[in-house]
């Protein structure tokens, strides 16, 4: 029910269809002779629009995000295995191309890559099933199996986990596969923004596991100031609302203990 809901609910706050209401409504209320509450309509989207596609909000929410755990600049001994989160595919244009296609979350399996090389003995879990409602049977994991088995280092020690549908999923269903072998410290390859999340999640099913965060869209000393291209500002802002709403959620639904986790 969760997983429905939260769609649904993302569906409804996501920021663009936010604005493309407010103005809808401005033009119906305009329509009917209703001038005070059309202006207070299309204000509202146009403070929306100004506020985090203009100024530097969605920025700092970002940074804020993708700083919480640094990177990664010496590997670890002592690594029980490497659980690396999916959520690199288009699942839809893969299957009607015929073709794997990557998106902009490509240095999950990038880094993936790199630690089979060093980490050359230990289980390597991919995590991820299918984020879609409408199509459950295009699984990530098992479309990615040829690919991820060509790249890395080590292929028989892939582990994959395809039926997990969310963050909070990827925890509990990488857990079941692993069984008593989930013990030790293992490390938790996602993207710097998205790390926090993951961590708590993970943690909260009783893994003790070290971030590598990749995957950065902010850069350490990013600079805040207005934005001359609001479509993309308001992107930004739309991709760190995500990952702090999705933050709350989990911690309001038991999900984590953790409202903001740290290193």
């Amino acid at each position: 029910m969760f997983f429905y809901l939260s769609k649904i609910f993302w569906w409804l706050v996501l920021p663009v269809n936010v604005v493309f209401l407010l103005l809808v409504v401005g033009v119906v209320c305009l329509v009917f002779q209703r001038r005070r509450l059309a202006l207070t309509s299309m204000s509202v989207a146009v403070f929306i629009y100004v506020v985090f596609g203009m100024l530097p909000t969605g920025s700092y929410l970002l940074n804020t995000l993708e700083d919480r755990f640094p990177a990664v600049v010496k590997m670890q001994d002592n690594i029980a295995g490497i659980i690396v989160l999916g959520g690199t595919l288009d699942p839809v244009t893969s299957e009607q191309r015929g073709q794997l296609m990557i998106n902009g979350n490509a240095e999950r399996v990038l880094s993936l890559i790199e630690l089979s090389k060093y980490y050359k003995n230990i289980p390597i879990v991919y995590s991820g099933g299918s984020g879609l409602i409408g199509r459950p049977d295009l699984k990530e994991a098992a479309m990615m199996k040829p690919l991820l088995q060509f790249l890395i280092n080590n292929p028989e020690n892939l582990i994959l986990e395809n039926e997990s549908r969310n963050t909070f999923e990827n925890a509990v269903l990488t857990k079941k596969v692993l069984g008593d072998k989930s013990h030790g410290k293992w490390l938790l390859v996602t993207s710097a923004r998205h790390m926090p999340r993951a961590i708590g999640a993970f943690r909260h099913q009783g893994f003790d596991v070290l971030a590598y965060p990749v995957d950065y869209l902010t850069g350490k000393n990013t600079q805040l100031g207005w934005s001359i291209n609001p479509a993309a500002g308001l992107n930004v802002f739309t991709t760190s609302l995500h990952e702090w709403l999705g933050l709350f959620a989990y911690y309001l639904t038991d999900k984590t203990t953790e409202l903001f986790p740290s290193p």
